[in-house]
């Protein structure tokens, strides 16, 4: 199973919706082209918006980003997993620093006491074997070195640790660092890779960064001013029961030689608060539960492993009040695997900007979201319709709240009409930081047609009917 398949199958089984966002950064340097030689690049460089980073990576290497707060760091896990580099970025009041001093402080926070020259072994035990000056990564002043770590006093026969650091210097008092770890035996070979990639790195301006960021924030804060209750309610009234089928295509294009990954049905309807446990009868609802609004019930199946053997069901029922101040949602995720078994369940309210969260296991917590470019849970499901039927072409930002990673999200969208296929849009979303760009192919009137995930996985329209037929005759488990 590929890592697009089950980052896809942990999102919708925790409530997340088909959507993405776009993946070229305005203000972003053009990336380097791939260097030559032995190793390989992947065509398609790697972005990460937040630290205005664009990447070229080797083939069959892995990257991932994430964002705390305002820090964002990036982690490649190089070809066969034989080595990694973490990439952040790092900034100072003081616009005098210079890439010297950063770089010095890192190495003697790594070697103690004394010279630092190549050779010397520090008061930490370990040895400086290499430091570069003087470097060039792309346009920008760069420094490097590795450290070989300390032998372990109870076993000197222990393979020991060679750190390395290329310290790259952005713009006054912004420094990027590239970090490495591995054991002495793999560096040799694992270098030349890690310093080629290293090499293709390059960056926004950081005035550049934050306008399209900006930029972007308020064209989605404009789009969610003009969703209004009718706009919802027309959605809702057009809307009906569908289902998608998650697969990787294969190569004969037969159904029959398919991946199955995973299926999901979506309902929308119109109805009260209280309906988000399906197990309560209306007349006992009192106060809240009785308030009107906007529905979603989502039901998922996912199926992992090399012999279908994990098994991911989700229900998440989502509420939106009319003015859509207010939002209530109930999620339960159980994974089956062999013996195991294990429910999660999470409650959501949001009243303004903030949101309560109660986990099953007492993790409890409240979350402050942006006033004007906070989608809420429900919205997410009908998001793409909405900006299909708006005939807006262009790029947008919101911020969203995701059960996976249990923090405040940024999404993106960019909504493309072909002009080779009238009546046809397409759009390109990322649901966070780091996550796959994806690609949803719509009609005119917001149907999907399909979805490519990434990864050779693929999204698309289907019926229960034929979702049960194609499952039996794959022995894939329906109860």
């Amino acid at each position: 199973m590929n890592r697009s398949a089950r980052v896809w199958i942990a999102a919708l089984s925790l409530g997340g919706s088909v959507a993405l966002a776009q993946n070229n950064q305005p203000g972003a340097a053009k990336p380097l082209a791939p260097a030559a030689g032995a190793l390989e690049f992947n065509p398609k460089p790697f972005r990460v918006e937040s630290m205005g980073l664009t990447i070229s990576l080797p083939k069959d290497a892995n990257a991932s980003s994430t964002t705390i707060g305002a820090q964002s760091a990036l982690e490649i896990i190089g070809p066969g997993n034989a080595w990694y580099v973490a990439a952040r970025i790092v900034e100072s009041s003081d616009l005098k620093l210079s890439l010297s001093e950063v770089a010095e402080t890192n190495l003697r926070a790594q070697m103690g006491d004394g010279v630092l020259m190549v050779g010397n072994v520090g008061s930490s035990g370990a040895t400086l074997i290499e430091r570069t000056q003087n470097l060039q990564i792309g346009t920008l002043p760069a420094e490097r070195f590795y450290v070989l770590g300390p032998k372990d006093p109870k076993d000197e026969k222990k393979v020991r640790l060679i750190y390395g650091v290329t310290f790259i210097k952005i713009s006054a008092g912004r420094f990027a660092y590239f970090e490495t770890s591995l054991g002495e035996p793999q560096f040799e070979k694992a270098r030349p890779q890690i310093e080629a990639t290293v090499a293709t790195a390059q960056f926004a301006d950081k005035p550049a960064l934050e306008a399209a960021q900006r930029a972007l924030f308020d064209a989605g804060a404009k789009f969610l001013e003009t969703v209004d209750e009718k706009k919802l309610r027309a959605i809702v009234a057009d809307s009906k029961e569908t289902w998608w089928r998650l697969y990787v295509p294969s190569k004969t294009g037969a159904d029959a030689d398919a991946k199955e990954l995973g299926y999901r049905r979506i309902r929308v309807s119109m109805g009260k608060r209280g309906q988000i446990d399906p197990k309560r009868d209306a007349k006992d609802f009192r106060g809240a539960d009785n308030d009107e609004g906007y529905l979603v019930q989502v039901d998922f199946r996912g199926i992992l492993g090399d012999n279908n053997e994990i098994l991911t069901d989700s229900r998440g029922t989502f509420f939106l009040t009319l003015d859509r101040s207010q939002e209530t949602w109930a999620l339960t995720t159980r994974v089956r695997d062999g013996k195991s078994d294990k429910v999660s369940d999470e409650i959501g309210h949001r009243i303004g900007n903030q949101i309560k969260l109660k986990k099953a296991d007492g993790r409890d917590a409240t979350l402050l979201v942006p006033d004007k470019t906070y989608l809420s849970r429900l919205e997410t499901f009908l998001l793409h319709r909405l900006l299909v039927l708006s005939r807006l072409t262009t790029e947008f930002a919101f911020h969203t709240y995701s059960s996976e990673t249990e923090l405040v999200d940024v999404r993106r969208e960019s909504v493309e009409q072909p002009a080779d296929k009238p009546g046809i849009y397409r759009i390109t979303s990322r649901l966070g930081e780091g996550t796959q760009p994806q690609v949803a192919t719509m009609k005119a009137n917001g149907d999907l047609l399909f979805a490519d995930m990434g990864g050779g996985v693929r999204i698309e329209p289907t019926s229960l009917e034929q979702l049960v037929r194609l499952w039996k005759s794959k022995g894939l488990p329906l109860d």
